[in-house]
């Protein structure tokens, strides 16, 4: 590890990371809550209260972050799409689950802080921002608890079923580790080389494409043929981006080639995930892929290729 950091400020990328993470995680409390079996009340109202908590989470970031964060970053993508809105509202009328889609129409509200000068810190705001960020470390924990009990209880002791894959609850605790290590790295002062975090970055995130894309396969029609097949390909090619990194640190080929490599696999998969969603909520494919969790792998998509997209320095290998 080493004193250089990632980029910005504290108070920006503690809400940025806020305003990505918490809406994934309330969706990943929406999408289990809708697996879990009619009987299976307490696990259903648990979700639910999983939910309810990081909406808050967000919603406290939407409040704090009006001035605060980059024009790149609302620009993105990963925040929401021009068709989150129409995913909540589908998703909430066939599920029967509530959604608060005010949070979203708020941050698409949001306006971006001045690039040359953000807008200035006082003790106040970054009093705000600590506590939110220990907010969303507790209930990022607690969140983790919960999804490692009910993967341990479908796939080790057997004693619960549900309709969402247990591969998908192990995909979610990734995620919601990640979350928990991103904040404890920002309220510790913790900074890592640049280099050595683009290279953790794609780790993580080729796995995680390949993940979504061997789901997406897994959810669609057996009768989908060409939509299987271009899942499978997008498989197999981030299995094989996976493999560029040899000890976790010391890729292959260089930084930069892996990075334009992964760069043109996650652009291309994210028009995919598009075309897939916008096909789902016209009713035009067979899945049970909900039109929520469509928009919700794309802006996943889109975080990854922002992250893609920073400059990076010429990799030498190892930590910094």
């Amino acid at each position: 590890m080493s004193t250089m950091p990632i980029t910005g400020d504290f108070v920006r990328e503690s809400l940025e990371l806020h305003l990505f993470w918490a809406r994934i995680m309330k969706e990943h409390a929406i999408f289990d809550e809708d697996g879990f079996e009619c009987k299976d009340v307490a696990l259903i109202q648990e979700a639910e209260n999983y939910k309810c908590q990081f909406e808050e989470v967000l919603y406290e970031a939407i409040c704090l972050a009006q001035g605060r964060v980059d024009a790149e970053v609302l620009q993105s993508g990963e925040l929401f799409t021009d068709k989150t809105l129409m995913a909540e509202q589908k998703t909430m009328e066939l599920s029967g689950i509530e959604i608060n889609m005010q949070l979203t129409v708020e941050e698409m509200n949001l306006q971006p802080g001045m690039m040359s000068g953000m807008v200035s810190v006082g003790p106040e705001i970054v009093e705000s921002i600590c506590a939110l960020n220990a907010k969303a470390l507790a209930c990022a924990q607690a969140m983790s608890g919960f999804l490692h009990r009910v993967y341990e209880d479908v796939t080790k002791r057997c004693c619960l079923f549900t309709h969402t894959l247990p591969s998908i609850f192990h995909h979610q605790l990734d995620e919601t580790k990640l979350y928990i290590k991103q904040i404890l790295r920002l309220q510790s002062g913790q900074m890592v080389d640049p280099t050595f975090y683009c290279v953790e970055m794609m780790m993580f995130w080729n796995s995680h494409m390949k993940e979504h894309a061997e789901v997406i396969r897994q959810l669609l029609d057996p009768s989908e043929n060409l939509l299987i097949e271009k899942a499978n390909s997008y498989a197999k090619e981030f299995a094989k981006l996976e493999k560029k990194f040899e000890d976790g640190t010391q890729p292959k080929a260089s930084l930069k080639q892996i990075t334009r490599e992964s760069y043109e696999a996650t652009l291309s998969f994210k028009d995919f995930k598009a075309a897939a969603t916008e096909m789902i909520l016209a009713c035009q494919v067979k899945s049970t892929i909900s039109a929520l969790l469509g928009d919700h792998v794309l802006r996943e998509a889109y975080h990854y290729l922002r992250i893609l997209g920073m400059p990076l320095p010429e990799f030498k290998g190892g930590r910094g």
